[in-house]
């Protein structure tokens, strides 16, 4: 069965980040601000999105984006997240043909985008890893660790 968001997911997603959802028809916006750094992400997270041709129906059509004061990212495709209140942030993932990409948007107005990840580096030793990802598969890890019985493979068990 498809992802889909849920009432609940909207209001975890604002105690997790310190924020008010702010629902207009199928957008669900947030704006999350830093006052002792001045910086503020504005996040929005727009649901059944229709994807024109032989795209409907083959991604799903929720699409996360965060609005920063250096640039713009999209999570095109999400199929699911993970509000950790404690950690005070959010990832959202898009689980491919054996590829993840995250968005994490944190309470302190912080994100970070990671694409194209193969399924097969989570199941790696990190520690053994490049530094240049370890720290990103670590968010992933924490991500399937935080809630019980999660895990980024398909319902059948299979890697995603």
């Amino acid at each position: 069965m498809a992802f889909q968001f849920q009432d609940n997911d909207f209001e975890r997603i604002g105690r997790a980040l310190g924020a008010t959802p702010i629902r207009q028809d199928q957008v669900v916006c947030y704006e999350v601000t830093n006052e002792e750094l001045g910086q503020t992400i504005k996040l929005e997270i727009s649901i059944d999105v229709e994807f024109p041709g032989e795209l409907k129906g083959e991604i799903s059509g929720h699409i996360v984006t965060a609005d920063t004061v250096s640039g713009q990212l999209h999570l095109v495709g999400c199929t699911g997240l993970v509000a950790e209140e404690e950690f005070q942030e959010v990832i959202f993932y898009a689980k491919g043909d054996n590829v993840v990409n995250a968005l994490i948007v944190q309470a302190t107005a912080w994100c970070q985008f990671y694409a194209n990840y193969d399924r097969r580096l989570l199941d790696m030793d990190y520690t053994k890893m490049p530094r240049q990802i370890s720290n990103s598969v670590i968010s992933f890890l924490m991500a399937e660790g935080a809630l019980e019985g999660f895990t980024f493979d398909d319902e059948d068990g299979n890697p995603a």
